[in-house]
């Protein structure tokens, strides 16, 4: 069993490394599907909702803690759209719709013909989740909120891989990449924030009582 599960993830490896040099391979071309405007609108909405996640932290998180939060979240959102940007900017792969011969319809905007590997979304999607389920389980795993959340983030961001496939604009090894590479980045973003403060009296807080304020000691 141990054996077969590494010979897949073998595979695996090998299609999302080999999969930006081709066009379409043998994996791909069985889930390509014709452009949906309606579908790749859905996953505009689930992506956006995904990485709204974090947001319930005002909630299941006490104010001391929201700087270091925002800070550690904006961090790593920027650091997987600057991932995501290199990557499509450097390795061009055009878009299930662009294969040749394909005469399905196209998306009005064609600017990002050539930019099909990693998916973006899927990127910035599961780095959210990832994020999210990685602040819980090291600084608040008894909330109440962390089940339901945590649960619902997932669901988003593997909602997004599947209509960026079906709508047409990926092939399904651009969202394997990109759930791949968000998930790298979700989770070291807080996990190095959490190995640099923990327990240290120099982390950021927010005070919040008669006035408002920011302490950062050093």
């Amino acid at each position: 069993m141990k054996q077969t599960r590494k010979i897949g993830l073998l595979i695996l490896l090998m299609v999302l490394i080999t999969a930006p040099l081709l066009a379409v391979n043998w994996f791909d071309e069985r889930f390509i599907y014709p452009y949906n405007e309606n579908i790749s609108l859905a996953s505009d909405i689930t992506s956006g909702l995904t990485m709204l996640a974090p947001a319930v932290f005002l909630f299941a998180a006490p104010s001391s803690d929201w700087v270091e939060i925002g800070l550690t979240y904006g961090t790593t959102t920027l650091a997987s759209y600057a991932v995501r940007t290199v990557l499509k900017n450097t390795i061009t792969r055009p878009r299930p719709y662009m294969v040749p011969g394909n005469t399905d319809p196209h998306p009005s905007d064609t600017s990002e013909q050539d930019q099909s590997f990693p998916s973006g979304h899927t990127l910035m999607a599961f780095s959210s989740a990832a994020y999210t389920q990685t602040v819980f389980s090291l600084n608040y795993p008894d909330s109440p909120y962390k089940g339901a959340v945590t649960t619902a983030t997932w669901a988003l961001a593997v909602t997004t891989a599947v209509l960026r496939v079906a709508s047409g604009n990926h092939f399904v090894t651009d969202v394997l990449a990109g759930a791949a590479i968000g998930s790298v980045l979700g989770f070291a973003g807080p996990y190095l924030t959490h190995l640099m403060f923990k327990d240290k009296a120099n982390a950021p807080t927010l005070m919040i009582g008669p006035s408002v304020g920011m302490q950062i000691s050093l």
